[in-house]
């Protein structure tokens, strides 16, 4: 990712103090929905943000890695995973595009709405799918367009 439009999502979501409403929760949630979740499963949540999908999939899940650029926002889905005593998943304030898991590391990926925010988003795909196991699944949601 360009480090100028790096830069400038960064700086939006670390202003977005509003961020953890009742709407922004719910567009989130509506992913967990379509999810197959067991017990046995590792789990990426790509652009954790604040942990919405991660802390929701944690209780049905083996482990969450949760992986956000953005430093305010980790440190938000920090405090709620103390406050929740949520031990299943860690944080990863990173890049994902420069981040380099084992392949076949992931049952699931999830992605809730961000995934409109990559620049090349085939390019993204196909890292995930080298990380997914044998099986694996990779879901995400797309904001809705008002045109």
């Amino acid at each position: 990712m360009s480090n100028d439009y790096q830069r400038q999502v960064i700086d939006f979501y670390a202003l977005r103090h509003d961020y953890d409403n009742d709407f922004t929760q719910a567009r989130a949630l509506k992913l967990v929905n379509y999810l197959y979740l067991q017990k046995s499963q590792s789990v990426l949540d790509v652009a954790t943000g604040t942990g919405f999908i991660a802390i929701s999939i944690a209780p049905k899940v083996k482990s969450v890695i949760g992986v956000d650029f953005t430093p305010e926002m980790i440190a938000r889905a920090e405090k709620k995973l103390e406050a929740l005593n949520i031990e299943n998943i860690d944080l990863i304030n990173a890049d994902i595009a420069a981040i380099d898991f084992a392949e076949s590391s992931f049952d699931l990926i999830t992605c809730s709405l961000a995934i409109a925010l990559f620049p090349d988003i085939p390019q993204v795909l196909a890292k995930w799918y080298q990380w997914l196991k044998k099986g694996g699944s990779i879901a995400y949601r797309l904001p809705k367009l008002q045109l």
